[in-house]
């Protein structure tokens, strides 16, 4: 049976009550007098779904075993970087904001230090709809964050440090009490009023025009999206989608990203980066071929072609990873990864850098890999500039970072924008010379199945 919300406080949450106020009281106290202009609270709390924090802003879920599960509502404060100058912007941003925090946990709660969450655009073009919330880079320190990782959970607070303590204490106890009466959302199918897709004709025309490019010596790889619009009859409910692509995808990278009333989502199978002190680790990620086929893996093992577009991620990461690391590693021969409904070749990359680096100068490093971008990529990123609508997040870096500069990212792909009523729902092919259009076509379908099954589409 639930609890009536407005029911009389018990002798233990009143004990509770005075726990908090006395722990802000003391907080508070400890960041004014360090001359701090915020102060993050955190509390043990009690293990709950995920998704059952309210009016959740963010959510990062990484690969199961991987790290630990968030989600964040609010925005304490938010860093932006535009242009060419948008990691060094981002940075700075971050190390002020870190110099005006005030970390003072309950001894009782075993969380996480504070980390900024986020993501780029593919490209430091200029923010276009639906994507002007997003812009070129920005990252936040959530107001409210909720996170677990087995059976441990806490429940993070930042907040001004002018503030007061028994506010905080209340919005802490009520963020908590929350947390034990959230129901689950009911699955329901979603209803396609109309889609539009691009037109099979046109799609072949722009691999053609790659194909041409290819056969000039101008480029060797071009990496083409698209996107579908879909419209749905009742709108889409949000919260049960990402429940429904949190449990179906758990060896993926699960986030959301909600600006006002502009939510991006995604399932990425792909790692851009990971970095722990000294220690970096990544994925090249690329071959597709849909997991239903029989003997699949051996299928794509023998791909020339997907040989060959794997060959030139692994290539252009090791060459952008190898000037930092005093150590780099991987398999020659990559591995078939069988993830839902898509097998790509995959080879994990492991490296210790020769110094201290920030996540964000890794990313820099690496993003576009060919993968999302193409080789060389100055002039696949030209091609795609030039013949595609701005791609926002979509295929960006998406993740978070921490004061330490430590943090892990993962590509932006199987994702869709969700605005009202609307999804657009993206994926991207990689195109070499003897890319086949129609094949193509049908493997950008094959990859937005992870959003549609998200929403109850493919049942």
């Amino acid at each position: 049976m639930q609890t009536d919300p407005s029911r009389t406080a018990t002798a233990s949450e009143h004990s509770s009550a005075g726990e908090f106020l006395a722990y802000c009281e003391e907080a508070f106290s400890v960041a004014r007098n360090a001359g701090k202009a915020l102060v993050r609270l955190t509390i043990a709390a009690p293990v709950a779904p995920l998704l059952s924090h309210p009016q959740g802003s963010m959510l990062w879920s990484p690969p199961t075993g991987t790290g630990n599960q968030v989600v964040g509502s609010g925005q304490a404060r938010t860093i932006v970087g535009h242009g060419t100058e948008r990691y060094e912007q981002i940075k700075d941003g971050a190390e002020a904001l870190w110099a005006q925090l005030c970390d003072v946990p309950h001894a009782n709660a075993h969380g996480e230090p504070p980390r900024l969450f986020g993501g780029l655009s593919f490209a430091p073009d200029r923010a276009q709809d639906p994507w002007t919330n997003f812009g070129e880079g920005l990252f936040w320190l959530p107001r409210v964050l909720y996170g677990h990782s087995g059976d441990t959970a806490w429940l993070s607070l930042s907040i001004p440090a002018d503030g007061e303590p028994a506010e905080a204490a209340n919005e802490l106890a009520e963020a908590k009490r929350r947390l034990l009466l959230a129901d689950a959302a009911p699955m329901r199918q979603a209803q396609i009023e109309h889609a539009e897709h691009l037109a099979a004709d046109d799609w072949a025309e722009r691999i053609e025009a790659i194909r041409t490019a290819i056969g000039e010596g101008s480029v060797n790889k071009v990496v083409a999206a698209r996107s579908s619009r879909l419209h749905f009859r009742d709108g889409i409910a949000l919260r049960p989608a990402l429940e429904r692509l949190s449990e179906r995808y758990p060896d993926c990278y699960r986030y959301a990203f909600q600006l006002q009333n502009v939510t991006f989502v995604g399932a990425s199978p792909e790692t851009l980066i990971d970095k722990r002190g000294l220690h970096v680790s990544t994925q090249a990620l690329a071959g597709s071929i849909a997991a239903d086929v029989e003997n699949a893996d051996e299928a794509l093992l023998g791909s020339r072609k997907d040989r060959h577009e794997q060959d030139m991620v692994v290539r252009a990461i090791a060459s952008a990873l190898a000037p930092l690391c005093k150590s780099l590693n991987f398999d020659e021969t990559p591995k078939p990864r069988t993830l839902r409904h898509v097998t790509h070749l995959c080879t994990p990359i492991e490296g210790e850098l020769a110094e201290a680096k920030h996540v964000l100068d890794l990313v820099e490093a690496l993003h576009p890999t060919p993968a999302v971008g193409g080789s060389p990529a100055s002039k696949a990123l030209q091609w795609i500039a030039e013949a595609e609508e701005s791609r926002g997040w979509y295929a960006g870096p998406v993740g978070w970072f921490d004061a330490e500069g430590d943090g892990h990212f993962a590509v932006a792909i199987r994702s869709a924008l969700f605005t009202g009523s609307d999804a657009l729902v993206y994926a991207g092919a990689g195109i070499v010379a003897d890319s086949d259009p129609a094949l193509e076509y049908q493997e950008t379908g094959l990859k937005q199945r992870a959003i549609l099954d998200a929403l109850g589409i493919l049942g």
